[in-house]
C-alpha cells in the first residue's frame, strides 16, 4: 500500500510534492546505518506519518515548534513537511541527529537539528520559552515529558504529546504537577489507526511561566 493511499484512508490530503518528501523520510529512516526505527516502510506511513498528521486535522499548526528528542525525526520532520512550519528537532544522542541533519539540510528543510540533553538546552535564553509549540513522541511518560517541554513553550503556547492507550493513568499522576509547571490540559484528541493500535493527542496550554528550577538537572530521566 503506498502513502498515498494510507493518508487517504485517514482522510488527509496531501500534495504530490510533500507526498515525495515524507516518502523519502519514511525510505531514510528505515534505511539508515543508524538505527532510527524499528518499524518497517508501510508501518511509517501508519505510525510516524498518519499518526502525526491525524488528529492535528482539528488542531492544526501555524508557529514556530521545538520537538524533544525527536529521534529519527518523528514528529518534528513531518510536522514541517505538512505545514510548512519552521522548526527545532533535539535529541541527545548525536549520530542520529548527525544522521538527521543531513537529512534535512539535503531537503532543504526549515528545521534545526540541535545535540543537546533537553535539561541543558532549556536553561538557554535562546530557547526558553521561545517556542508557541513543543512536542514530542515516544519521548517518557507523561509527567517527566512535561517537565522537559514545559520550559521551551511560550506562555500562551501549547504542549503536544502523542500517547499511547495508558494516556489516562499517567495523565492522572501529572495534575498537581502541571500546576507547578504553568501548564493546563486543552483538550485530548483519541483516535484509533488503521493497524489496530489506540492513540491519543494531548494539548496542553501555557498559562504562565515555567519556574527557573525546572526542567531538574538530575530528575530521573527514562532509560532508552
Amino acid at each position: 500500500m503506498t502513502l498515498s493511499d494510507v493518508l487517504e484512508g485517514y482522510g488527509i490530503g496531501v500534495d504530490k510534492s510533500k507526498l515525495q518528501i515524507l516518502e523519502e523520510f519514511s525510505k531514510f529512516l528505515v534505511s539508515s546505518p543508524v538505527n532510527l526505527t524499528s518499524m518497517s516502510e508501510e508501518e511509517i506511513y501508519h505510525k510516524g506519518i498518519a499518526e502525526v498528521l491525524y488528529p492535528l486535522k482539528e488542531f492544526p499548526i501555524y508557529e514556530k515548534f521545538i520537538d524533544i528528542g525527536t529521534g529519527g525525526g518523528i514528529p518534528g520532520v513531518v510536522l514541517e513537511i505538512y505545514f510548512d512550519v519552521e522548526g527545532v528537532l533535539v535529541d541527545s544522542r548525536r549520530k542520529k541527529t548527525d544522521l538527521l541533519r543531513n537529512f534535512v539540510l539535503d531537503r532543504g528543510l526549515n528545521l534545526d537539528v540541535v545535540w543537546a540533553r533537553a535539561e541543558e538546552l532549556a536553561r538557554s535564553k535562546d530557547h526558553r520559552e521561545k517556542y508557541m509549540y513543543a512536542t514530542s513522541k515516544a519521548l517518557a511518560k507523561t509527567p517527566i515529558a512535561l517537565e522537559l517541554l514545559a520550559p521551551f513553550t511560550m506562555v500562551g503556547g501549547y504542549i503536544l504529546l502523542y500517547k499511547g492507550p495508558s494516556w489516562k493513568e499517567e495523565l492522572e499522576k501529572s495534575w498537581d504537577f502541571m500546576e507547578e509547571l504553568g501548564v493546563d490540559l486543552g483538550d485530548v484528541i483519541e483516535y484509533d489507526l488503521k493497524t489496530g493500535e489506540k492513540r491519543a493527542l494531548l494539548i496542553l496550554e501555557k498559562f504562565k511561566s515555567t519556574p527557573r528550577r525546572f526542567p531538574r538537572k538530575n530528575f530521573k530521566r527514562p532509560s532508552r
